[in-house]
């Protein structure tokens, strides 16, 4: 497969502007990538109910296959970016002595991390905002969080994202968690016709924390926002839910995990914007306890609560993600973690083409896998999901101090290749086509946004296309 015959390296936001109120103000007029992934994010949270990689509560394996992708069209030339300089800030979060509902002893406060996973990372972040595609789309270390710098002007991206946020918080449960088998029974509009489409219970935990991580994303906290009591009554169900181990929910099987670290991630939003509060850190102490115990000695994780010697590349790009969102919170975070991560996606890469794959069965390379009878449905050919995984992650995974532009990258060659596959793979709404890979979407608006550039011009205008017009509206009340 050929790369772009124009390599043009990238100067980063972080690094470009002159002030951080600059940099917002760029942001505001350029890209409202926080607003996309916002909406990504929310309609993510409704369409995993029924996500087909969390439908089983089978501890066995899926049988999976995959099929490859035909040659792929060259994507466009890179033009030169503008010079930007900027340094960057950090705003610390203050927290509302009423946010927590169920406070905590102060004895139970001490840090209850196993001394075998202290962090020896060699990099102190109070530099930077680590935001690990959690809430605002792009932020990154390169940009702002909590939705900082979003537009607000009644774009169609603005309406779509609030339409959105409202469809979650009318159909959250009194419980403060997200029903996703009986959702249509929250539906609060009568005179519109009732919502379809119930998910597996299972995966309530994880749709939980997809539906938080929305309303962290757009600016909303435990004390402040629009959605607060939505954001205090879902932080506040997940504690309830989490068992003495640090598991979030129960061992449901292959899903287990995804949950657990989709939890893990919205918590640690939480906890972050609550100004690393005590009363969070013990379940965010827990919760990394327990991500870090799961993974394979010298390898990565699969679905399997203790380690067995399974290893898989989704799950992993989960994993990686709630552990950068801990360690965003000083929470502390062995670095043989990201150490194992690096080396599985490099022997899971093509060096050739950048694409990675699934696990060892497929090899190196492998398209995106499928569940039997699942691949016709959605062809494996028509997404780039586990190459965005392997790219974004090692985006985040890299020392920040010593990146200013992306062929600082020890591996850019390979990321180089990634990115382009991913604007060779751009996001069409083709249901009966089987293209609407949200989970595909979800990383690889991350990934565009932080490699920046023409990948991610090309990636903002089609991801816009395809999610605005195409989000039902008839049963929110919002009207176009």
């Amino acid at each position: 497969m050929n790369d772009i015959d124009h390599e043009q390296e990238y100067s980063r936001r972080w690094e470009d502007e002159a002030s951080f109120n600059d940099v917002l103000a760029e942001q505001i007029r350029k890209a409202p990538y926080v607003l996309i992934s916002i909406a990504v994010h929310a309609v993510l949270a409704f369409f995993i109910s029924g996500w087909i990689i969390l439908n089983s509560i089978s501890s066995e394996t899926p049988t999976i296959t995959v099929n490859y992708p035909p040659s792929l069209p060259e994507i466009e030339k890179e033009e030169p970016p503008e010079e930007k300089v900027i340094e960057p800030e950090v705003n610390e979060p203050q927290l509302n002595p009423n946010e927590i509902v169920e406070p905590l002893d102060q004895e139970d406060h001490e840090d209850e991390g196993d001394p075998d996973f202290k962090s020896d990372a060699p990099l102190d972040l109070d530099s930077f905002i680590l935001d690990t595609g959690l809430g605002p789309g792009g932020g990154g270390l390169y940009g702002p969080r909590g939705n900082e710098g979003g537009p607000r002007s009644g774009s169609p991206s603005e309406k779509a994202v609030q339409a959105a946020l409202d469809w979650l918080a009318d159909h959250q449960t009194a419980e403060g968690f997200w029903d996703c088998d009986e959702f249509p029974l929250e539906d609060k509009y009568p005179n519109e016709p009732p919502s379809t489409g119930p998910g597996n219970p299972v995966n309530d935990v994880g749709v939980t924390g997809l539906a938080l991580l929305a309303f962290l994303g757009n600016g909303n906290t435990m004390s402040e926002g629009q959605y607060r009591e939505n954001v205090s009554r879902g932080i506040n169900w997940l504690k309830r839910v989490q068992l003495e181990t640090g598991l979030f929910g129960d061992d449901i099987g292959n899903p287990t995990l995804y949950n657990h670290s989709i939890a893990t991630m919205a918590m640690g939003e939480a906890y972050y914007f609550a100004n690393r509060t005590p009363q969070l850190q013990k379940p965010m102490q827990k919760a990394v306890n327990l991500i870090q115990h799961a993974r394979n000695p010298y390898g990565v994780w699969r679905y399997a609560l203790e380690p067995n010697g399974d290893n898989d590349s989704s799950v992993t790009g989960w994993m990686i993600f709630a552990l950068k969102t801990a360690q965003d919170g000083k929470i502390p975070v062995s670095k043989d973690n990201f150490d194992g991560a690096k080396s599985w996606f490099a022997q899971m890469t093509d060096p050739g083409n950048g694409r990675t794959g699934y696990d060892y069965k497929f090899g190196r390379g492998s398209a995106p896998a499928r569940p039997e009878g699942y691949k016709d449905r959605w062809p494996g050919s028509k997404s780039e999901s586990l190459t965005a995984v392997s790219l974004l992650c090692s985006i985040f995974m890299a020392d920040a101090t010593k990146i200013r532009s992306n062929k600082d990258y020890e591996n850019f060659e390979i990321l180089k290749k990634q990115a382009d596959l991913c604007v060779r793979t751009l996001p069409i709404w083709d249901d009966p086509g089987g293209s609407i890979d949200m989970y595909y979407w979800y990383y690889a608006t991350f990934a565009m946004y932080q490699w920046g550039g023409n990948h991610w011009k090309q990636w903002q205008k089609a991801i816009e296309k395809a999610l605005i017009p195409n989000q039902c509206t008839e049963s929110t009340g919002y009207k176009k």
